[in-house]
C-alpha cells in the first residue's frame, strides 16, 4: 500500500465520521430539549415518566444502552 491509498482511506473515514457526528447532533439535540422540557413540565404524569427515563439512562452502562 502506498501513501496515497492510505491517505484516501483516512480521508474517507474522516468524512464518514463527520457525517455520523452531524447526524447524531441533529437527532440528539431536539430529543434532549424535549426531555428537558418534559422534566420541567407541570404535568406530574409526564414529569414522572421523564424522571423514570432519566434514572434508567443514568443507571445503565453505555454498552448496555447500545
Amino acid at each position: 500500500m502506498d501513501m496515497m491509498t492510505i491517505l484516501s482511506q483516512l480521508a474517507g473515514g474522516m468524512i464518514k465520521t463527520i457525517g455520523i457526528f452531524i447526524l447524531t447532533l441533529l437527532l440528539s439535540l431536539p430529543l434532549g430539549l424535549i426531555v428537558s422540557f418534559g422534566r420541567m413540565s407541570k404535568n406530574r404524569v409526564l414529569s414522572g415518566f421523564i424522571k423514570i427515563y432519566i434514572s434508567i439512562m443514568r443507571g445503565t452502562p453505555l454498552m448496555l444502552q447500545l
